[in-house]
């Protein structure tokens, strides 16, 4: 739903970052926004399996993510959705997506990187548009996910110690656009090798589940799907497949991580050169 000008507000959340000055960049990009399926393995320490496709199976809309590697052992991911489908949601993206990617690649932590992405996009689109995203940090040397969610839907996470599967990072905060000045909480959360990550956006949620806050059928499919985050992505999408009948009313992104071995310098230098 958009939000007409009256309900916009200024004002501000709770938070544990607030921050004006964009950081300077310190990363290296890994891949953004692309069309079909990305497959990524063994670099920076994590597989990642990736699929966007716009509201009728088109490549496109208003979904985006990003992919960053901060350090070796360390990526920050972006995952969001701007209001509007196929077409109007892509034209609306294109004015944020500059900051999204100097965002992605600066030192930001996952709340402070939400807090200025809420400023641009107060700025850069109509008043009736709004953008929901989650940004997050996976840091496999300090077993450690961080998270802030701006009225994103949350990730799932399957345990490899025992496979259990839960729900991190829900939204501490109004979508992005919606309240001036508006900042984010962090969470943490512990994260191990071998732990499977699922992110999406609301064209995943919605064309599975009956329940959108339980998330019960998803959270089902993450702990019956086989080891490893390529095999869970396929596994995912099939079932996105057979709840939609292969029609797509909406926009969709869907991204498992896998936490495995620390990166080589090989692969650092592979992926700079491939961005």
């Amino acid at each position: 739903m958009c939000v007409p000008r009256s309900q916009r507000r200024k004002g501000g959340g709770t938070s544990r970052a607030h921050h004006r000055d964009v950081p300077q960049p310190a990363s290296c990009h890994l891949a953004s926004t692309a069309g079909g399926v990305l497959t990524q393995s063994g670099h920076a320490g994590f597989h990642v399996s990736v699929e966007r496709r716009g509201a009728g199976g088109t490549v496109g809309g208003g979904d985006f993510y990003t992919l960053s590697i901060k350090a070796p052992g360390r990526i920050g991911v972006v995952i969001g959705d701007a209001c509007g489908r196929g077409v109007d949601g892509e034209l609306h993206l294109s004015r944020i997506l500059p900051m999204v990617h100097q965002l992605a690649l600066s030192r930001a932590s996952p709340a402070e990187l939400l807090g200025e992405l809420n400023r641009t996009v107060a700025t850069q689109l109509p008043t009736d548009r709004f953008v929901t995203a989650a940004a997050f940090e996976f840091d496999i040397g300090a077993r450690l996910l961080t998270v802030a969610n701006a009225a994103h839907v949350p990730a799932l996470v399957r345990r490899a110690r025992d496979r259990r599967v839960s729900i991190v990072g829900r939204a501490s905060g109004m979508p992005l656009g919606i309240v001036e000045g508006m900042t984010y909480l962090e969470e943490r959360f512990e994260l191990n090798r071998g732990d499977v990550i699922v992110l999406m956006t609301d064209g995943v949620l919605e064309a599975v589940e009956s329940d959108l806050l339980s998330m019960s059928k998803l959270t089902g499919f993450l702990a019956e799907a086989s080891e490893g985050a390529g095999d869970v992505h396929r596994f995912l999408l099939r079932k996105f497949e057979e709840c939609t009948g292969g029609k797509r009313a909406d926009d969709m992104t869907l991204i498992a991580l896998e936490a495995m071995r620390g990166p080589t310098s090989e692969s650092l230098s592979e992926f700079a050169r491939a961005s």
